[in-house]
């Protein structure tokens, strides 16, 4: 190794999975200081998301060691998910687990409190207490969003109230603290998740569904920390689920038409010069449900191949492939636990400071 070009072993490490580069660390001094830079963090983050490797599902369901703990499993997409990995036993056992927004690599969650965790390096850190007292979790809608110009991560927390105007704070990573900012604009719009429908962090911007005339899709700018309304991408139905998505690096919406057209239609915005367009891609059709309960991963990235050109959903404890150019549906693995919910995330080097 001391023959090989500094810039070489730089190459070779971006390319490898955070497992091995955690246990590199231990081999040298050189290893570490490359590995723990902020640079190379950042680069091999980006390498992954773009190659689409170092990619996985995360699976919650009812996993208990024999000592009763309970366990979050993952599905790895480099081996045809067949691998299963037992990603963290350090939650405490009857501890109440919610998931809420996934970016960059780090997941917000509730661990009894609200917390942020790095399902690579298992690593996770208690937030600060919410300075706001006796608000009920199911009255808070939250988000987690990175700032690039700051390289900063941002827990954006909204809370909903009957009569007056939600407010909105931000969590920013670097100095641990809760900041209150500008009230959220539109009132009279629900922007709790409802059903499980998660938030979206692309272009910059967190993107949340808001129900109320029947919805609204809303951006929060991370760097500005400015609410916006979005164009929506089909005209509104009332009844019918909608849910967000990023795919392919693009803002997505599924349309659950499930009753009436007996499909699911998924509308992708994409950027026309200044302006953006919706696209629509046509998804599982009622003829190719095999179980009653069908849904595909709703929180944060919507799970597809590296190619672009399959998705992955889960049904009653199956994990299913849906082909574009084919339409049709594939069944991949049985995953043997209950409540099966699913999202996909990147390994990341990103530490907590914890």
């Amino acid at each position: 190794m001391d023959n090989l070009p500094q810039e070489l072993i730089n190459e070779i490490l971006l390319w490898l999975p955070v497992r091995s580069l955690l246990r590199f660390r231990c081999v040298c001094r050189s290893f570490c200081a490359i590995t723990e830079s902020q640079s190379f963090i950042n680069s091999h983050f980006k390498r992954s998301s773009e190659n689409r490797i170092n990619h996985k599902l995360i699976e919650l369901g009812e996993h208990r060691t024999d000592n009763g703990i309970q366990t979050i499993h993952a599905l790895d997409f480099n081996d045809d998910f067949q691998q299963e990995l037992v990603l963290d036993k350090l939650f405490p056992s009857g501890s109440f687990h919610l998931f809420f927004s996934c970016c960059n690599g780090l997941v917000l969650l509730w661990i009894d409190k609200l917390s942020l965790w790095n399902p690579s390096t298992r690593e996770y850190r208690i937030l600060p207490a919410f300075p706001v007292e006796h608000i009920q979790t199911q009255n808070l809608s939250f988000a987690l969003g990175y700032d690039s110009t700051t390289d900063d991560f941002k827990a954006v927390v909204i809370i909903s109230k009957q009569f007056d105007s939600p407010q909105v704070w931000v969590f920013e990573l670097r100095s641990s603290r809760w900041r209150r900012i500008q009230d959220f604009p539109f009132v009279g719009y629900n922007c709790i998740k409802p059903g499980g429908n998660g938030d979206c962090f692309v272009d910059g911007a967190l993107h949340f569904i808001c129900y109320g005339k029947p919805y609204i899709i809303v951006a929060f700018d991370v760097e500005k920390e400015t609410f916006s309304l979005v164009h929506e991408a089909v005209q509104q139905t009332e009844g019918l689920p909608y849910r967000l998505h990023v795919f392919g690096g693009c803002l997505s919406v599924s349309v659950w038409n499930l009753t009436i057209k007996g499909r699911i239609d998924m509308y992708v915005r994409k950027k026309d010069g200044v302006a953006f367009t919706w696209t629509r891609l046509y998804f599982v059709t009622r003829q190719q449900f095999s179980e009653k309960t069908f849904y595909c991963f709703v929180d944060g990235r919507i799970a597809y191949s590296k190619e672009g050109d399959k998705v992955f959903l889960s049904s009653n404890g199956k994990l299913c492939s849906y082909d574009f150019k084919e339409k049709s549906l594939q069944e991949i693995v049985t995953i043997n636990t209950k409540n099966l919910d699913l999202f996909s995330y990147t390994e990341s080097l990103v530490s907590l400071g914890s």
